[in-house]
């Protein structure tokens, strides 16, 4: 991340959500209270030289940064005279959640040592010996990887694969850290970034014949990071009214929709036995392992419904775990 793109991304956070920062003018931004905000920002992060162009703000150079925004971000953000900035059916698009997302935690993570008192992050598996950022470049320059990897039961029933892979992505899930790459022999693998790998050299020998891998593309029907050759298909689950909101605000996948919201949307009490608490969604994806993990994850506020064999599946495992008590 550079300084520049890091005064651009503030200047599009004061505009689009101008009260955070104090700045209350029905929507509108002006120039002066727009610096005020970028100064203060600089002020508050004044040893740090990631925010050093922050206070370089004059009318030529804002003009200069909205042309960047609206390349970049796809934003367009107006001017009137004698109100400010603004920006007009603003609407948060998923590449812009996306790269809010990206950059607040790259953000997180560069404060890490000086915000430690106020911010407790997961502990993810992410193996001590991992460099995610040499591994990124290795995708992006399309150089080979060496890896040694021994597998769990639930990876490939404790084979060691040793092998040059195209390195094609990297995925966080679940507090776990995987690499997604490919040879001819295994063809697309998904490496889980922990203790299970033994050894990951980057090499200078460049990939001879590379593979195009679209991410949303590959990972479009899962919950996770596995990719079966179970048929996708749409699953209709249940949601009592208190967790309904939850899973509105946090889809299970990206597929989901509503089907029928709640009849009693709030109430004091959860009686599961009360049709009216229950309503319903739909998701379009692989009931494989994963879909089971995150179903029993949301305990008794949750049904699936149908189709009749994924209620089936869920039911058996379950039958398992009370068995066990």
């Amino acid at each position: 991340m550079t300084p520049e793109f890091l005064r651009r991304y503030y200047i599009l956070r004061v505009i689009s959500n101008p009260k955070v920062y104090g700045i209350e003018k029905n929507g509108y931004v002006p120039l002066e209270d727009l610096q005020n905000a970028l100064d203060q920002l600089r002020v508050n992060n004044i040893d740090d030289p990631l925010y050093d162009k922050l206070n370089q703000f004059s009318q030529k150079t804002i003009k200069r940064d909205l042309e960047k925004i609206k390349s970049y971000f796809q934003t367009i953000i107006l001017h009137k005279r004698n109100y400010g900035y603004f920006l007009e059916g603003y609407e948060m698009t998923d590449g812009l959640k996306e790269v809010y997302e990206k950059t607040e935690l790259y953000l997180l993570h560069h404060h890490a040592h000086s915000w430690k008192d106020h911010v407790t992050t997961a502990r993810s598996s992410l193996s001590a010996y991992i460099d995610l950022v040499p591994l990124i470049q290795a995708i992006e320059l399309q150089v080979l990887v060496e890896i040694t990897y021994h597998g769990w039961y639930d990876d490939n029933g404790f084979e060691t694969i040793t092998g040059f892979f195209q390195p094609l992505h990297i995925k966080e899930i679940n507090k776990a850290w995987y690499l997604i790459a490919h040879n001819d022999k295994y063809g697309i693998y998904a490496f889980c970034l922990d203790d299970r790998i033994k050894s990951l050299n980057i090499t200078n020998h460049q990939v001879k014949n590379p593979i195009s891998f679209n991410p949303k593309q590959y990972f479009k029907n899962a919950i996770g990071i596995l990719k079966t050759d179970i048929k996708a298909e749409w699953i209709y689950i249940q949601v009592a009214n208190h967790h309904f909101k939850y899973l509105e605000s946090n889809p299970l996948h990206h597929s989901q929709e509503i089907v029928k919201r709640p009849k009693a949307a709030e109430t004091e009490s959860l009686d599961y036995k009360n049709a009216n608490i229950w309503g319903e969604i739909r998701i379009y994806i692989e009931p494989n392992y994963e879909f089971l993990m995150e179903i029993l994850k949301y305990n008794l506020w949750v049904k699936v419904v149908s189709p009749a064999h994924v209620k089936s599946y869920v039911k058996k495992h379950l039958e398992y775990m009370i068995n066990y008590y």
